[in-house]
């Protein structure tokens, strides 16, 4: 009878041990599994930042494009556009444009401005900044033995019309500038004024060969 009682409690000694060696299993199991998942979950997290970098480096600029293209004005474009793409969102240079003085590589950034010349222009601008030989004289110098009235017709004579305060009778002393083409011209600067004298095509019945004859006489 003792003999039976004994094996009797040795199973359930045996059987409580199996029972604890089972939940501590069981634990161990749950609690590495969960530690996986918050791992993974901070993985995640991590994601959200990347995106805000990539976006950051691809943002939006504001670019303001003048002078000889189909169509100046202000471009929104992806950050790091270079000035070639830039040209041919607004359409491609117009006839006498030239690009020689420009970088067409060259990344924009926020707020840039582009000004695109002819190749008149560009030329006027490279003889004049060409330095004169020594003892050369300048025909823009006003000689001082000059005789007042001498140097008054020279004043006037060189003297621009400023697109942005001339009044209607200045405007229309202007070849090819009539009434109604200087009244377009104020209706336009009351609304956007003038920052370049290119920007003087963009007044309505203003084309590039009215624009060619005036340009040396005009100024902002």
């Amino acid at each position: 009878m003792d003999f039976i009682q004994r094996c009797f409690q040795g199973k359930i000694f045996l059987f409580a041990l199996i029972c604890l060696l089972c939940f501590t299993n069981a634990f161990s199991f749950f609690y590495f599994l969960n530690q996986e998942e918050k791992t993974d979950a901070c993985i995640c997290e991590e994601c959200p930042q990347t995106s805000l970098e990539e976006e950051k480096n691809y943002s939006k600029i504001k670019v303001d494009l003048k002078g000889y293209v189909k169509k100046p004005g202000v471009y929104e474009v992806e950050n790091e556009t270079i000035v070639n793409d830039l040209i041919k969102l607004a359409g491609g240079l117009k006839t006498n444009a030239t690009t020689e003085n420009i970088n067409l590589s060259k990344k924009l950034k926020d707020e840039d401005v582009v000004i695109i010349l002819s190749k008149t222009e560009l030329k006027k601008q490279q003889q004049s900044s060409t330095v004169l030989p020594t003892g050369s004289t300048s025909t823009n110098v006003k000689p001082e033995s000059s005789a007042p009235t001498t140097s008054t017709s020279v004043e006037n004579a060189n003297r621009k019309v400023c697109l942005n305060t001339a009044s209607k009778e200045e405007l229309m002393t202007l070849t090819g500038i009539g009434e109604s083409k200087a009244l377009a011209i104020i209706e336009y600067r009351n609304n956007t004024s003038f920052k370049d004298i290119t920007e003087i095509m963009n007044v309505s019945g203003i084309g590039e060969s009215v624009y060619e004859k005036i340009k040396d006489s005009i100024t902002v």
